[in-house]
């Protein structure tokens, strides 16, 4: 029996440039320090490219424009060495940029907009997911959604995938999520921010982390991972138990745009092969320490990862005692 492959579903990639300069001077000419990075990117991007240095089966699927970006892009990924399918629309590719002063230890992101999808652009996206996906693949919608596509976008590609016995994980925020737990996804994955926004509160301590997975499980998730950047901790709550576990401490100063794309990547790794959860969440964290100290969206194969892993500790905690 062949293993499952993971789908990722990008509605808004991006061709990442990424710089490195020694204070940064806005106003005034500035040199880079480094090689410029350039990387395809949008979280679906990431997360297969991640799962493909772990040796797990995937592809992708990004909706790209028709610019001169779009062929970039297309000419980078093919690279990468896994499956990728592009479908094309009118616009311009979105190319974003990460500006890494490492003198101040700032990160500074300039973001752009994408193209503007139709419906039929959308049905098409469907269409060519439906064809690729086997029963037990897993699916992955992630990123923000392109101008034009409606709030409950991802909510469609879910339960079209799931029509055909795929299991569906989403990452993303806002109303597009809020749709998407109507599908019943099985897997959730936000950040603190995201979360924030998402109940309008702060959510600081584990007992607010706790009390917004249970909430988002009782709306349609099965499966909530949620980071807290400010303190670079993750908790995962699904109907087998709750854990927790700290990022390690980077050893040297890389950029944040890869760091959580590592972390669910390989927590789909471990998913996707059956392993245990708290083995499956710890594999993310060492897949996300390693990206933490590299300067773009770069992620590890196994060897690379292994040092990492022997130090981080996952903790069962009693999701009950909210």
């Amino acid at each position: 029996m062949s293993e499952p492959t993971i789908i990722t579903i990008s509605l808004n990639p991006s061709l990442d440039r990424t710089l490195v300069v020694h204070y940064l001077n806005v106003g005034y000419h500035n040199r880079t320090r480094e090689t410029t990075r350039l990387n395809p990117a949008g979280k679906g991007v990431n997360i297969a490219r991640a799962l493909h240095r772990l040796e797990r089966p995937t592809r992708a699927i990004v909706l790209l424009g028709n610019d001169a970006t779009s062929k970039a892009f297309k000419s980078i990924i093919a690279d990468e060495g896994f499956g990728t399918t592009a479908i094309t629309v009118s616009g311009n590719t979105r190319s974003n940029i990460f500006i890494l002063d490492d003198a101040n230890h700032t990160e500074t992101a300039i973001i752009e907009d994408g193209p503007t999808v139709t419906q039929s652009d959308l049905e098409l996206v469907i269409g060519t997911m439906q064809q690729q996906i086997k029963p037990g693949d897993f699916v992955v919608l992630a990123g923000s959604l392109p101008q034009g596509a409606p709030a409950d976008t991802f909510a469609q590609l879910g339960r079209a995938a799931q029509d055909i016995g795929a299991e569906v994980a989403v990452i993303t925020s806002g109303e597009p999520l809020e749709h998407a737990l109507a599908a019943h996804p099985t897997l959730v994955a936000l950040s603190q921010t995201e979360t924030e926004s998402l109940f309008n509160f702060p959510v600081r301590v584990r007992e607010d982390v706790l009390s917004c997975a249970r909430q988002l499980q009782e709306r349609g998730a099965q499966q909530v991972l949620i980071e807290t950047r400010a303190t670079n901790h993750v908790l995962l709550v699904a109907p087998e138990g709750s854990w927790e576990v700290d990022l390690p401490e980077a050893v040297s100063e890389g950029t944040s745009s890869g760091v959580w794309s590592a972390l669910r990547a390989g927590f789909l790794a471990g998913w996707s092969q059956k392993r245990p959860l708290p083995q499956s969440l710890a594999l993310g964290v060492a897949a996300a320490a390693f990206a933490a100290e590299q300067i773009g969206s770069e992620f590890g194969n196994w060897e690379e990862i292994r040092p990492y892993r022997d130090g981080i500790e996952v903790t069962a905690v009693n999701s009950d005692a909210v």
